[in-house]
């Protein structure tokens, strides 16, 4: 796709969130901000660990990666590193 669809298609995605905002009460409005900011997090955490779990499968695949550490001190590393992150509800 070139640049000029995604642009529409971004746009039309906006528009759609504004016509479903007006259809619903405006006490709604601060609940769903809070589900779309929890949804884009759990995405983020879904796709990095999809990533890491392909990483750790090549590095087994390897033996070891280029800076000569085996997949399980990797696996060690991210369990250190990773966690949740907490959304402020206001």
């Amino acid at each position: 796709m070139n640049r000029e669809m995604l642009h529409r298609l971004k746009t039309a995605g906006e528009y759609q969130k504004k016509a479903i905002m007006a259809l619903l009460p405006e006490s709604m409005e601060r609940h769903l901000d809070v589900i779309e900011k929890e949804i884009k997090i759990m995405v983020t955490e879904t796709v990095a660990e999809m990533v890491w779990e392909c990483r750790k499968r090549g590095a087994a695949w390897e033996k070891q990666d280029h800076e000569g550490r085996d997949a399980a001190q990797e696996t060690q590393e991210y369990e250190k590193t990773a966690g949740t992150r907490k959304v402020d509800i206001e």
